[in-house]
């Protein structure tokens, strides 16, 4: 039997082959996706632990340790601490730090003490600026501007004494003899994680000696850790959740900060991103490779028909005909199989065990279909008719089949399941559907094209049609092509659209083309700053971003924002002007050391409200609060010391009212600094002689009592994504509201998204009440912003603390599980496809071409029996071409812009999807030319 089967398989090679490479195509691509996962695993990793907080990649336990009773430190936490942050791939640091303060100096405040501080193996962590590192006793090092706290450089002393804190005086007083250090180098720490969370301005680093050394009676004995190298990665992901896991159940001494958690949940949240869109294109992959080689087998055993009748008929038992039709097809799939498996898995066991699990299933159904093939009658054997029972495709199959597409469609649309349960099996189901669909039309379509062909004189035509009508094999291929260009086209739209959605946030996240961030710095210098690197306004904006606000200067942000159309009902600069639709008046200056006001006092409905003042200094520098005093009766100077020799701009007056309705106070400012006042809803503000006169009610409002000199709109504009606030009062920098009016409405904003509010900066910054001062302000620029506007805004004073970029933001999101995954359906897809044109070379249309061989002996020119089959295989990838792009664009209708990570409301660009199209016909049509050299 064995060797009758070898002879088979060197009598018929080429199918053989054929068939062994359709089996290491089907198997390799269904182990395409474990195999993607896998390889893209360690990058997701690795791009989240390098976006991640270090409080997140690192790890601290401390404990203030006392001395023991024989006088030393008790070394209990420094023995046994470690083993809390004993976690896998770490590497643990202990340092030990206490309080000190100046030899010579008896008490001091918090601002007068230093830290001594050691830590090991310290000098492989420092970079140095000057001097050396710590080599004896006695040697210190500091950075630079610890230099410059302390008063010291290279080469000079310090004598520094421990200190504890005294509760009565509030002050730190020195305990212990002092300790003569001698500074030995500047240094700055270098970058690693090394250095955890540990703060080294205003330390003082020693050696162990030297530290041990002082007299102190405590100090913080504290643990780090920090990950080696690779120490987190895709494999050992499980080893430090359960380390995790056994850390949360144990006790130990000190208080442990493990952010180490927070981590790994996120990027269980890439990865699971990642494999959320996997199955929509794996189990697509997976059914059509194992239809292809079903289809292979069911042809190869149907050519073979006669062959297995003749066996029959010379009296051979069924039970071996059976072995001898399953073993043919059986042998060069199982090979080729499991070597696909095997290459396509590299070394990922789950790869593997899905390529060989496709493997039996096509060993075990290319079996059913042999034994089912050569068991029909000997007589329908002999003449190579197909059993009317055998028919593969089925109005039962194809009335199953619509209706799974139905309910899964609305399955997917109702349970909110777009990743799990029958939800990966929706589109697949659709494109088999339309596939279905076309397979049924395409006897009928092909029928009246060969009558039309026939009364034209176009025996060729007619005679290709003919063969797609009646041959039953071409409509299984027709199937297998629709599913594989709908694949395509599916997969190449969801890449495109996610791109563009992806784009389209990071265009959003970041603002503009690049933004500066900045350190701390007043709003109004922030101002004058960029106004002056670019008196144009062609490339640089200043922005303050709060919490639901983004403060921009509105005149720019046409020239420097990403603004794109979908984002408002108007444009850039319809929204720059209506956000400011006006310049700002002159500001109301005060000028002098002393700030005074006269006023006299008419009512006050038994209250003592304090007046307050807020002025901003001219300069930039930080904001001022000047309490003015309570009001009386009468006339009278209200002043206080306000340090504004060089000038400060009157911000606002407040009234310290209670929050209860009723109770008026009345007053009348003489010679004010500004006779254009705006006041609260309640309030009124008149003109008195030679002054103005303010009438203001308490009230449950946020602005009651506040007087604002005239400047800016009474109402400030603002573009919200919502409604605006219903008392009109908006939030800003401080606590004190800001009366708004909404100039229209915002689908998203730059920065915000979808939930938060665009105001003028000027306008917000002319009406708050705070010091001016914020941490998180930001310069956008445009694109091809030069150099020198870069230099000009450091040169003003602005520290630049980092920068972002549009291009960063898209790369980096790029790289996400959500992007990874969409792009997984495109290579997946594109197996798909080489997997079509591997059935098209291995598969035929029929039973050969006997019956174009009979045509030609009954006088058919050779001329038009040579172009037949050609031009009825072009036929059928064109058919398919056309369906599959129908295919495609109903399941994406129905299914695709509801993917993660989908935006529903993008529209996919062409050029793409045509340009993949494109790719695919001309695989298919050279496999098609292909086909016909190799069975020619």
């Amino acid at each position: 039997m064995t060797v009758l089967i070898l002879a088979m398989l060197r009598a018929r090679w080429r199918p053989a082959v054929a068939l062994f490479v359709l089996a290491a195509l089907a198997a390799a691509g269904v182990a395409l996706a474990p195999q993607y996962l896998a390889r893209t695993a360690d990058g997701l990793v690795a791009d989240q632990v390098a976006a991640a907080r270090p409080d997140e990649r690192t790890m601290v336990v401390s404990d203030t340790v006392e001395r023991n009773g024989a006088g030393a430190m008790d070394d209990r936490f420094e023995r046994g601490g470690s083993r809390l942050l004993d976690a896998p791939g770490f590497t643990r640091v202990f340092s030990a730090s206490f309080i000190a303060q100046p030899a010579d100096t008896p008490a001091v405040f918090l601002d007068g003490t230093r830290t001594v501080a050691y830590r090991d193996d310290l000098c492989e962590h420092l970079e140095l600026r000057a001097g050396r590192c710590l080599m004896g006793q006695g040697d210190a090092v500091v950075t630079p501007e610890t230099a410059r706290r302390l008063g010291v450089q290279l080469g000079d002393p310090l004598s520094l004494r421990a200190s504890s804190y005294n509760a009565e005086t509030s002050q730190f007083v020195a305990e212990g003899p002092p300790g003569y250090l001698t500074v030995v180098g500047i240094v700055r720490p270098a970058a690693s994680p090394y250095w955890g969370r540990s703060t080294v301005e205003g330390t003082v680093f020693v050696d162990r000696r030297t530290y041990e050394g002082f007299a102190r009676r405590s100090e913080l004995q504290t643990i780090d850790a920090y990950p080696q190298p690779g120490a987190i990665r895709a494999e050992t992901l499980p080893r430090l959740r359960a380390w995790l896991d056994e850390t949360g159940t144990e006790d130990g001494a000190g208080q442990a900060t493990i952010g180490l958690g927070d981590l790994l949940d996120r990027i269980d949240a890439a990865r699971e991103a990642a494999r959320a869109p996997v199955p929509f294109a794996a189990i697509p992959v997976a059914l059509l490779g194992g239809a292809v080689l079903v289809f292979a087998v069911a042809t190869g055993a149907r050519g073979n028909r006669f062959e297995h009748g003749i066996v029959a008929l010379r009296g051979a038992h069924r039970t071996t005909r059976w072995w001898l039709a399953v073993a043919e097809p059986a042998v060069p799939v199982l090979t080729g199989g499991l070597v696909g498996s095997f290459l396509g898995a590299s070394g990922v066991p789950s790869a593997l065990r899905y390529g060989t699990a496709l493997t039996a299933a096509a060993v075990l159904a290319g079996a059913a279909v042999a034994v089912r093939s050569v068991s029909a009658p000997l007589h329908d054997l002999l003449r190579r008719v197909d059993r009317r029972g055998a028919r593969w495709r089925s109005a039962t199959f194809e009335s199953l089949a619509g209706l799974l597409a139905v309910v899964a469609v609305v399955h997917f649309h109702t349970s909110g399941d777009t990743v799990y349960g029958v939800a990966p099996l929706t589109p697949a189901l659709l494109m088999l559907v339309a596939a279905l669909l076309t397979a049924r039309a395409m006897p009928l379509l092909a029928t009246r094209v060969a009558r039309s062909a026939l009364h034209r004189g176009r025996p060729v035509t007619a005679l290709a049609a003919l063969r797609l009508a009646r041959q039953p094999s071409g409509r299984r291929l027709l199937i297998v092509l629709v599913v594989a260009v709908a694949l395509l086209g599916f997969a190449t739209t969801g890449v495109t659209v996610a791109a563009t959605t992806q784009d389209a946030r990071a265009d959003a996240a970041v603002g503009a083309d690049r933004v500066l961030t900045l350190g701390p710095v007043t709003r109004r210098h922030l101002l004058d700053v960029t106004r002056a690197a670019d008196p144009d306004g062609r490339y640089a904006m200043a922005v303050v971003p709060a919490p639901d606000l983004l403060a921009v200067d509105a005149p720019r942000l046409s020239t420097v924002a990403i603004w794109r159309p979908g984002y408002a009902d108007r444009s850039a600069a319809d929204v720059a002007r209506a956000l400011h639709p006006a310049p700002a008046a002159a500001p109301t200056i005060v000028r002098g050391d002393t700030l005074a006001f006269d006023i006299t006092v008419t009512r006050l409905d038994d209250l003592s409200p304090e007046l307050i003042a807020f002025l901003n200094p001219v300069d930039g520098t930080k904001g001022l609060e000047v309490h003015l005093g309570r009001l009386r009766t009468g006339r009278r100077t209200y002043a206080a010391a306000a340090a504004c020799a060089t000038g400060c701009r009157l911000a606002n007056l407040r009234l310290d009212l209670p929050r209860t309705s009723g109770p008026t106070v009345a007053f009348t400012l003489h010679n004010p600094p500004t006779r254009d006042w705006r006041t609260p809803p309640d309030g009124a503000v008149t003109a008195a002689g030679d002054g103005v006169t303010f009438t203001v009610q308490a009230a449950g409002r946020l602005d009651a009592g506040l007087l604002r000199p005239a400047g800016v709109p009474d109402r400030i504009p603002v573009l919200s994504t919502g409604p605006p606030p219903v008392d009109g009062l908006l939030g800003t920098f401080d606590s004190t509201p800001m009366p708004v009016t909404a100039v229209g409405t915002a689908h998203t904003l730059p920065r915000l998204g979808t939930s938060g509010t665009l105001v003028d900066l000027e306008y917000a910054d002319r009406l708050a009440a705070d010091s001016g001062v914020t941490d998180g302000a930001e310069v956008w620029l445009a694109p091809s912003t030069p150099q020198s506007i870069v230099d000009a805004l450091v040169a003003g004073g602005l520290t630049v603390t980092g920068e972002r970029t549009v291009a960063g933001e898209r790369a980096l999101r790029n790289r996400s599980g959500g992007a990874l995954g969409m792009r997984f359906s495109l290579l997946a897809a594109i197996a798909a496809v080489l997997l079509g044109a591997a059935g098209l070379v291995a598969t035929a249309l029929g039973g050969g071409r006997a019956d174009l061989t009979a045509l030609r002996h009954q006088g058919v020119p050779a001329r038009v029996t040579r172009r037949v089959e050609p031009a009825a295989t072009l036929s059928l990838v064109a058919v398919a071409l056309v369906a599959g792009t129908v295919a495609a664009a109903v399941a994406w209708v129905a299914i695709g812009r509801y993917l993660p990570r989908v935006d529903a409301g993008t529209v996919p660009p062409p050029g793409p999807l045509l340009a993949a199209l494109g790719s695919a016909a001309v695989v298919l049509c050279l496999s098609a030319l292909l086909r016909e050299r190799v069975n020619g």
